[in-house]
């Protein structure tokens, strides 16, 4: 029996426990404490949805993305041979590219929006990456001057910096990456014209895959060893929440009607 849609300002924990559905632990907002990206993503699923069973893809598509990153670095940080290179083309085609993809198709699957949109996003940047390099190094195109690079470097930093400011209240670590890897591409389009500022933005792109990393590696040991249990932390943010909670304290929980008689009326439950 499905229940009507609770007010977005209650314990997730509690809205699992009135739903019957498992708690799940996800870096991309999915814990135990009620996050703003509740209310303003207003994730609703049918409890029959498939979408409910699907195991959380983010683990997959961070490990993916921080690989291929780190491997791509060793040139920049000079700690490889530059044609390394064109061994990161293979990886960036499939493992960096095509499975991250795939993580953000199954992130919209399971009605994630961020997760969805950042996950599917980073692979399409990898898939793109692959193709330009086989394409200039074929000489079927000729490669882009300075100036191209570098807007093409800009334009993902600002958009990786407008990521960064959708993590602020879900944890830690999703605030870490997305600054960090906002800092790295500006620091490489700095970097097409200036030695220093590419060997920063190396070190910089390693130390993104490796909390990248941590935070795949954080969410699979707390669902593999942990059944599901927050043991390794992410760091939780609470002032956002706090805030939020304060401002709509005798303002009822602040969703339009329309949207909790649509949930109603449709016997859906939050997850």
């Amino acid at each position: 029996m499905a229940h009507e849609l609770p007010p977005p300002a209650v314990m997730r924990s509690q809205r699992n426990m009135n739903s019957g559905n498992g708690a799940t632990n996800d870096a991309f907002g999915n814990t135990d404490e009620w996050q703003p990206i509740d209310y303003w993503y207003n994730r609703v699923l049918s409890k029959s949805s498939p979408a409910a069973n699907t195991a959380n893809p983010s683990a997959l598509g961070l490990i993916a993305f921080g690989y291929t990153t780190a491997l791509l670095q060793g040139a920049n940080t000079v700690w490889t041979e530059a044609s390394t290179t064109y061994v990161t083309i293979a990886f960036a085609l499939f493992f960096g590219g095509l499975v991250q993809l795939l993580a953000g198709m199954w992130e919209f699957r399971r009605n994630n929006m961020f997760a969805a949109t950042a996950l599917s996003s980073y692979g399409g940047f990898w898939l793109s990456y692959g193709i330009y390099v086989i394409l200039t190094s074929g000489g079927v195109i000729p490669e882009s001057g300075a100036e191209g690079l570098q807007m093409m470097l800009c334009l993902w930093g600002i958009l990786t910096f407008f990521f960064f400011l959708c993590t602020i209240g879900l944890n830690v670590g999703l605030m870490v990456l997305f600054l960090s890897l906002a800092i790295t591409f500006f620091l490489l389009a700095a970097g097409v014209t200036h030695t220093r500022a590419n060997k920063a933005g190396g070190y910089f792109g390693v130390w993104t895959a490796a909390v990248a990393w941590y935070i795949a590696f954080a969410e699979l040991l707390n669902e593999v060893w942990f059944r599901g249990r927050v043991v390794i932390p992410l760091g939780s943010v609470t002032w956002p929440n706090k805030r939020h909670e304060q401002s709509m304290q005798g303002k009822g929980d602040g969703m339009p009607s329309s949207q909790r008689s649509i949930g109603s009326a449709q016997g859906q439950t939050v997850v």
